[in-house]
Parts: structure tokens; C-alpha cells; sequence
């Protein structure tokens, strides 16, 4: 299996966890970690994950000047860009895009067999996006989420998808709400595959306040890739994710393992040791005492 990731330093961390989760799962695979900054330090820090693994890495090195000038800020990075690179790293007619942010749940074998030979890829339903017109797309065509692909890589060499792709974000800066992500569906306007929501369980499916159909309901209850799509991240202690504990489970296989969220406070522990019976004495008290 061929199995592409694309970094930053930035996402380090991360990316340890999904790689940790992923060897954990499955083996027989190509991973290749397209990035541009990854110093050699950060690199063996990836390989201790993949020792005794029936897989190897891949150190995918890119020159991203060809996307220098794209759409970025605080939370989209170049990064992003850099799947669009993968039919010109990975020789085959096949392979799998994963975030980041992710965690693997379980094998991905069915998932990567799947049949995509007549399709630009396989992916999961993004759901609640409307903006059809701005984003150049027949009003009839899903919009998929672009964390999880399966992509069928000739396809995507004939047709020179990253050209396509890198041109609408360029002309469309103003309707741009995910950049990759809008551009991808741009160009391939509806002709790709759905998979079960199994596949990509994103924040949308998670968190829409709705009664989750049988699919959605499926996924939720035993889902194969967990994806941490929104601002709330299971790295932040506040976080209230279904499946932070997952994030937390693999962080410990990882150096990463003694990391302390931003948002974790000292009054956090304080808060932990004061039992609740007790710290609702105290808030009635001081309730009391101010009427």
C-alpha cells in the first residue's frame, strides 16, 4: 500500500500520533511524508516509529516555490498544497492521502482496495457546503472532504489536476473557504467515489446536532480513520472530542508522549483534586454571601 502524508514541523507532533496509530493497525506499506522542512532530528524521531514495522518511510523532500504565492494564513499553511504533488512521488496507479490530524482505528485494507479505477478518488462526504456557484461546481455534484483520499494517481496525471487545481486558487482568492480543499472539488466537480463515512469520521459528522442516519450512526460507533477536523483538537485540554482518548492512547508511543497542552492551567489540577460535592458547597456559599 501507498500511503502519503504532507507536513510541516509545525504539525510534528501530530503527524507521530497518525503515523503511530497507522503501523499499529496495518503493515505492507509505502509511507511517504511529503514536507520541506523536516530536519534530520524530526526525521529519525519518525523512523523510531516504524522500527520492527513491516514498513518503510519515506523521506518525500518537494520544492514548494510552485506554491509560494497560494492562499495561506494562521491555519491553512503551504502544507496543504502539498498532496497535490503526490502523482509525481508516488510511481503507481494508486494511493491513499491522509491528514495529519488523524487517528487509524483499524486495517485499511478494504478501504484501500476499493475499486477507483474509473473516478479521480474515493472519499468521504464533506456534508453542509452550499457554495456551489462560487466554487465553479454543478449544483447536483457532493463535495468531498479532503483529509482522506483515495487517489487514483493516473487519473490525476492525465488530467493534471495539481495545474487545475493551483489555477482556480490563484483566480478565486476572494470565494476561498478551504483552499485545497475547495480546489480540488472544483476541478473534479462531483466525479468521485463516495465511501462510508466510516472512513473519515470528520467533525462535521460528529458535531452537526442532528440524529445521525444509519451510515453516520455506523461510523460514529466504530469508526476506521478518526479525523480532527474544527478548532476544538484533541491536543487541547479542553477538547471535547468523542475520541480524544485515541489522540492520547497513541501520543504515549510516540517522543512526543510528555507533551502538556497550551490551555492546561495549574487551577486545572486544583479544580481535578477538589471533589464536586465540595465545590458546590463553595459556589453556593459565595452565591449566598453576594445576594
Amino acid at each position: 500500500m501507498n500511503i502519503v502524508f504532507a507536513a510541516d514541523r509545525g504539525y510534528l507532533q501530530h503527524l507521530a500520533v497518525a503515523l503511530a496509530s497507522l503501523l499499529a493497525k496495518n503493515s505492507g506499506m509505502n509511507i511517504y511524508i511529503i514536507n520541506n522542512d523536516l530536519s534530520a532530528d524530526d526525521w529519525k524521531k519518525l523512523n523510531k516509529l516504524s522500527t520492527g514495522k513491516d514498513s518503510k518511510l519515506i523521506n518525500a523532500k518537494i520544492d514548494d516555490r510552485q506554491i509560494e504565492n497560494l492562499l495561506t494564513n494562521s491555519y491553512f499553511t503551504k502544507a496543504m498544497y502539498y498532496r497535490l504533488f503526490i502523482p509525481e512521488i508516488v510511481k503507481g496507479d494508486k494511493a491513499l492521502y491522509l491528514d495529519s490530524d488523524i487517528v487509524v482505528n483499524q486495517p485499511i485494507d478494504d478501504l484501500y482496495n476499493t475499486n477507483i479505477s474509473n473516478t479521480y478518488l474515493a472519499a468521504v462526504d464533506n456534508m453542509e457546503i452550499y457554495n456551489h456557484h462560487d466554487l465553479e461546481m454543478e449544483y447536483s455534484a457532493k463535495y468531498f472532504n479532503s483529509g482522506v483520499m483515495l487517489i487514483n494517481l493516473e487519473y490525476w496525471r492525465t488530467y493534471n489536476v495539481k495545474k487545475k487545481v493551483i489555477d482556480f486558487i490563484s483566480r478565486k482568492r476572494e470565494v476561498i473557504r478551504f483552499p485545497d480543499q475547495d480546489g480540488l472539488n472544483s476541478v473534479i466537480n462531483g466525479n468521485w467515489l463516495e465511501l462510508h463515512p466510516k472512513y473519515n469520521l470528520h467533525g462535521i459528522l460528529l458535531f452537526s446536532g442532528h440524529d445521525p442516519v444509519l451510515p453516520i450512526k455506523e461510523a460514529i460507533d466504530n469508526p476506521v480513520i478518526i479525523h480532527y477536523t474544527g478548532s476544538s483538537k484533541p491536543w487541547h485540554y479542553k477538547s471535547y472530542h468523542s475520541y480524544k482518548h485515541l489522540y492520547w492512547k497513541y501520543l504515549r508511543r510516540t517522543p512526543y508522549k510528555y507533551f502538556i497542552p497550551d490551555d492546561f492551567k495549574i487551577r486545572d489540577i486544583l479544580k481535578g483534586l477538589i471533589p464536586i460535592s465540595i465545590r458546590q458547597y463553595i459556589k453556593r456559599t459565595f452565591c449566598l454571601r453576594e445576594n
